[in-house]
């Protein structure tokens, strides 16, 4: 199984550089358009969130709050996480565990849980620009870590009476600037998240179009799957240009906000990995709210 893996990655990945090759001017379009969905969509969203929560990471040492206050403990790491926006939850799950705060069972778990998208980027991008409507973005948002929450909180009475004494108080560095490796330490997670967005796409935009020069029209939800599966920001502009008039675009804003696309994913893979915290959480979580929080959406504002 590993192997026809292996080559299946190997073959795929020769199809899209023969792909890039023979289409030099769609790979360039796609990439400008890569380009353009970061700085103006996720850049300005992205960048002061992560500074910010990394740097009141390192001037709040979680661990100093007393064990036996759990509902604190991990409600003050949920709100250091989960409201930066991607990957935001992911570097800091991971700064946490490195640091020895958070324990081994617990990070998987919390990388699972504590991972939403940001606020700015929900109300003012969703909800402003795609839906015109910011009260939308803002019921998009509180549903989204309402589900959070409610999963934190069967987590925490999971692991209210486990034993913590592994977790080890890390002095916080005093020689340097805590803004400063604040900055340093945001910048490769920035880095990553503008090279998977403008790599995916890239791919989606050069497949479409060259889908296109051989079926002329592709239905709507096939692009919109084609651009959504596999980055979450240009699969929102899509379906803002395909359904602007469609009664169903907010379900399926909703419907992307949660699936988040290959793009994020793999961001949150690679953080993981560097601190070698186990992804089988965030994937059952993931699929698991893919298929309720649009339920749950549509249940509560639109089916009546």
């Amino acid at each position: 199984m590993f192997i026809v893996l292996h080559y299946s990655n190997i073959l795929i990945c020769w199809l899209f550089i023969l792909l890039l090759l023979l289409q030099p001017g769609l790979a360039h379009e796609g990439a400008d358009t890569g380009m353009e969905l970061f700085i103006d969509h996720l850049f300005p969203y992205l960048l002061p969130y992560l500074i910010l929560t990394q740097w009141l990471l390192r001037l709040t040492n979680v661990s100093s709050i007393p064990q036996h206050s759990k509902w604190k403990f991990y409600l003050q790491v949920y709100s250091l996480s989960a409201l930066g926006g991607f990957p935001t939850g992911a570097a800091t799950i991971s700064f946490l565990y490195k640091q020895q705060q958070v324990t081994k069972k617990e990070a998987p778990l919390l990388l699972a849980i504590c991972h939403a998208p940001s606020p700015l980027f929900v109300v003012g991008f969703v909800g402003v620009e795609i839906l015109k409507n910011p009260n939308s973005g803002w019921y998009m948002l509180a549903l989204i870590h309402f589900v959070n929450i409610v999963m934190l909180a069967i987590f925490i009475l999971k692991f209210r009476k486990k034993n913590t004494h592994s977790i080890v108080s890390q002095q916080p560095d005093t020689v340097t600037s805590p803004l400063i490796e604040s900055i340093k330490n945001s910048l490769p997670t920035v880095l990553l998240v503008a090279a998977t967005v403008i790599f995916f796409t890239t791919i989606s935009f050069v497949l479409t179009e060259t889908l296109l020069r051989f079926v002329h029209q592709l239905p709507n939800a096939i692009m919109l799957s084609l651009y959504s599966l596999l980055e979450m920001t240009s699969g929102l502009d899509a379906s803002q240009n395909l359904f602007a008039n469609s009664k169903w675009l907010e379900l399926i804003v909703i419907t992307i906000l949660s699936m988040q696309g290959l793009s994020i994913h793999l961001q949150v893979a690679v953080l993981a990995k560097e601190a070698r915290i186990s992804m089988k959480p965030y994937v059952y979580t993931r699929v698991f709210q893919t298929l309720l929080i649009p339920f749950l959406y549509w249940l509560i504002f639109i089916s009546h």
